[in-house]
């Protein structure tokens, strides 16, 4: 093989690397890491749980504890429809809104449905394995609630 061929496969894998280097995270691989269960660190105690189906979406509760009572605020489903990540989420007997992936990054997904009332966009941040941020807010992006999780297993 000639000097310049090898030149050539060499320039080819390095651009080769750079590129995958710089591919943005997929979101349906990265979303996996709010698998597990989760306590509020400030305010109320409020808990969320993650688990992954069978069909591979991911299942998903929301619920604080009084006593020996288990009150259910919300059931969440994370799925794939269409190629696109979906937000599902269902409060008590109301009807499911669907919020589509907006945005993703490695530790972070924001998820939007403009014609909801409120809120317009979910948002979940992770700053490490064991932190999380949740946050719901309107399209402006105020009136901002925030939930601050801890893992715990």
């Amino acid at each position: 093989m000639c000097k310049n061929s090898k030149l050539f496969m060499f320039f080819y894998f390095v651009i080769g690397l750079l590129l995958t280097a710089c591919t943005a995270p997929n979101p349906t691989e990265t979303i996996y890491k709010l698998v597990g269960n989760w306590k509020t660190t400030k305010g109320p105690a409020m808990y969320e749980s993650w688990k992954i189906d069978a069909d591979s979406s991911m299942l998903g509760s929301s619920f604080s504890i009084n006593g020996s009572d288990t009150l259910m605020i919300e059931k969440m489903q994370l799925l794939l429809l269409d190629d696109s990540l979906v937000y599902e989420v269902n409060v008590g007997s109301q009807k499911t809104i669907s919020f589509g992936l907006a945005k993703a990054t490695k530790n972070s997904w924001i998820f939007e449905n403009h014609t909801h009332d409120y809120p317009n966009r979910i948002i979940y941040k992770m700053t490490n394995d064991s932190i999380l941020q949740a946050q719901t807010e309107n399209s402006a992006g105020n009136k901002v609630i925030e939930f601050h999780f801890k893992k715990i297993r």
